[in-house]
């Protein structure tokens, strides 16, 4: 099964954990792997808000971390170890290197937010998916009353 399970978040969306987080762990827990939740600082975004400073970076990064943090603990399991990381740069670049460094078995990830019904899968997912070196398994959220 899967040893090493890669869940990647974006801290502002909670549908990007709340599916995807369980299955995780629960996955992790059936063949005793471990679950490293990540989130990407985006360096576009960075640029957008005017951080020219590298203690700028760092205090973007240490709320992330912060809150990335706040997330995990609600989904702490004694069984299933959970890692988290936060890191700084492009979001597929930096799923996909996170992925190869820590010899994930599996990425997990949820599809898209769901205000964007026009896209099978997002563009970061479906990037992820075409380019990984491991398997990947796109969560899509169904709607209610859709089969």
């Amino acid at each position: 099964m899967f040893k090493s399970i890669l869940v990647p978040i974006d801290i502002a969306q909670r549908s990007s954990w709340e599916g995807a987080l369980p299955q995780a762990i629960e996955l992790a827990r059936a063949s005793s792997g471990k679950v490293t939740v990540i989130t990407v600082v985006r360096d576009i975004k960075a640029m957008l808000e005017g951080v020219q400073f590298p203690f700028q970076v760092e205090i973007m990064m240490s709320g992330a971390h912060d809150k990335l943090a706040q997330i995990v603990s609600g989904h702490r399991a004694a069984e299933v170890l959970i890692e988290e990381e936060v890191r700084f740069g492009g979001i597929s670049r930096e799923i996909l290197a996170t992925a190869k460094e820590r010899k994930a078995d599996l990425i997990l990830m949820a599809s898209h937010r769901p205000e964007m019904k026009d896209y099978l899968i997002g563009p970061n997912a479906s990037h992820v998916a075409q380019h990984a070196e491991c398997s990947v398994l796109v969560l899509r959220r169904m709607d209610e009353g859709r089969p």
